[in-house]
């Protein structure tokens, strides 16, 4: 359609000229001495109109020769440009296929001639993690180098990148100060948070661990579960600085309830404790978790190591309570165990027998066998005794193997 208005419109024209023409009788006189030159007003207009396209056709030709230099480096560039953005993706895609090698080699075709700083600090970014991958330290560091040179709103990204590969180098110092010229640029960053956690884990910093726990679970950015692991992660650090029993009981009251009927905090506790002699408080904690059907194993076998270091008072009052802890944890071959060294120490043989060979009912252990061997022995019964020795080595060889 368009053509066709076209060439009604240059019709239309040339009818309209040849009117113009007829109507037109003048003429002009073009006088250059010694010549003189009469031509007609219609074709001077011709002319000039002529005239003027093939100046502007010159000075177009003359335009394009002396920028076509500039057009090719244009061109050139663009087609370079288009081999980097092509290198980018290249890289980005090979670093997630778990290339890393080719990842950096692609990432850096990229950054030669990329301009926008955008690309250039993704393909710098995705470079420097790959060379942290594939091992080379100082490819890494000379990427994250160039980094500093590109505008500050890109730098959050190569601290957050820094502090990630420092920490998986274990090297905490140089992560925490990372991380926090990352708060710097963005101080509320819970990724930031979350990697300065870990750095105050990993260098024994427990308040700084509770702190940014609860922190993180204010702004939902933790798990619950996580967060109860890192507290007791936490808590077991600043049990080690303890030096007195005293000390951990003070400690124990700030500790939540929740928390505090964690079994394996309370096996740390526990440990400490034997560690530092208090087996009184031992003996209370694990009463008072028993107490509270907070049971375990493992606590039952911290039970057991306690029976002969306690007062003969403690011992009996801690019996006196067995058959309520045997109803809360019926399946607990441990807590049997320890049951029956704390009647042996007691001398009470019969009760002490029949707390092991319950024991042995549930599961065939050494430390049953062993303490049976013990009680038979005690009460004169050789050949029990040796009979309960005799298995307890045979378990003790078939562990081994």
């Amino acid at each position: 359609m368009k053509f066709v208005l076209w060439i009604v419109g240059l019709f239309a024209l040339a009818v309209l000229l040849g009117l113009a023409s007829t109507v037109n009788n003048g003429y002009a006189i073009l006088f250059l001495p010694p010549y003189r030159m009469e031509v007609s007003f219609n074709l001077l207009i011709v002319g000039v109109i002529v005239l003027i396209l093939l100046t502007h056709g010159a000075l177009r030709l003359i335009g394009a020769a002396a920028s076509l230099p500039a057009e090719v480096r244009r061109f050139q560039r663009q087609k370079k440009l288009k081999a980097a953005r092509h290198a980018l993706r290249e890289a980005g895609l090979a670093f997630f296929e778990g290339r890393y090698q080719k990842a950096e080699r692609e990432a850096a075709h990229s950054i030669e001639d990329e301009y926008s700083p955008e690309n250039k600090a993704l393909a710098l970014l995705i470079a420097a993690r790959s060379a942290a991958a594939t091992g080379d330290t100082a490819k890494r560091d000379a990427y994250l180098t160039q980094l500093d040179a590109l505008p500050e709103r890109l730098r959050l990204a190569r601290h957050m990148l820094e502090a990630e590969l420092k920490l998986s180098a274990k090297d905490p110092l140089e992560a925490l100060a990372a991380v926090e010229r990352a708060r710097a640029l963005s101080p509320n960053l819970t990724s930031a948070l979350r990697l300065e956690l870990k750095i105050r884990l990993m260098q024994k910093q427990p308040d700084a661990v509770l702190a940014l726990t609860e922190k993180l679970l204010k702004a939902d950015a933790l798990e619950p579960e996580q967060a109860r692991r890192y507290r007791i992660a936490a808590y077991n650090q600043q049990l080690t600085g303890f030096t007195s029993g005293a000390e951990v009981a003070r400690w124990l009251k700030k500790v939540p309830d929740v928390e505090r009927a964690n079994p394996d905090l309370m096996q740390a506790v526990i440990d400490r404790l034997l560690l530092l002699g208090d087996d009184a408080q031992a003996a209370q904690l694990l009463s008072a978790s028993f107490d509270k059907g907070e049971a375990s194993p493992e606590l039952s076998r911290r039970l057991g190591q306690l029976a002969e270091r306690l007062p003969a008072a403690t011992r009996v009052e801690l019996l006196s309570r067995a058959e309520k802890w045997l109803a809360a944890s019926p399946d607990d071959h441990w807590l049997l165990v320890a049951l029956g060294r704390l009647a042996f120490a007691e001398q009470l043989w019969g009760k002490a027998q029949s707390y092991l060979e319950a024991s042995l009912s549930l599961q065939t252990t050494l430390a049953a066998h062993a303490e049976l061997a013990r009680l038979f022995e005690a009460t004169d019964k050789p050949e029990l005794a040796e009979r309960h020795y005799r298995q307890s080595v045979e378990l003790a060889l078939s562990d081994e193997n």
